[in-house]
């Protein structure tokens, strides 16, 4: 029996990967990067509503609901820009695959949102019952900094889709062979 003849497949597939591999790469790191910074801006950005201890539990005034959704709201600015500006610098920047590049910057602007929800929760104040527990009735603490429509997290992914397909649609200048 001879050994199978290589075709050449093979080694052609590996640069490829590895391009693909570093792209990934690239773009996880470029969401972490921005998912965090993200966080931060929404954090030092939001005014917190204050709850107040009545009894057993906390009331919330109806002048602080306007701060309750202005937290949303923040996010969602705070989100849309960033995936819009991250989805039209990775499409410029990474263009060899732009099929690949655009499914990689959803999922990475997915991962943004997450980190952007959960490093905001960290860094925002503790829960406000067991921040009330002790103290006399009257006394008001900040609220934590949480999404309370939890629809608004998927603003990153939305924004970065419509960025990269901006690139791609509007902004890219085609080369001869297109």
């Amino acid at each position: 029996m001879s050994a199978p003849v290589e075709t050449g497949e093979r080694s052609d597939a590996r640069p490829v990967l590895l391009a693909s591999a570093v792209d990934a790469l690239i773009v996880g790191a470029w969401f972490v990067v921005a998912g965090l910074v993200g966080a931060v801006v929404w954090w030092q950005q939001t005014p917190l509503p204050k709850v107040v201890r009545s009894g057993d539990g906390a009331t919330l005034a109806p002048e602080e609901l306007v701060k309750q959704v202005s937290t949303d709201g923040w996010f969602f600015v705070v989100a849309a820009v960033g995936g819009l500006l991250s989805g039209v610098i990775l499409l410029a920047w990474r263009r060899r695959d732009p099929l690949l590049m655009v499914v990689l910057v959803v999922l990475g602007a997915g991962l943004a949102s997450w980190l952007m929800v959960h490093v905001g929760l960290a860094l925002g104040p503790d829960k406000e019952l067991s921040a009330l527990k002790g103290m006399p009735d009257g006394a008001s603490v900040s609220m934590q900094l949480k999404l309370h429509a939890p629809g608004v997290a998927w603003i990153w992914p939305v924004g970065a889709a419509l960025g990269a397909l901006l690139h791609l649609w509007v902004l890219k200048k085609p080369t001869p062979g297109e």
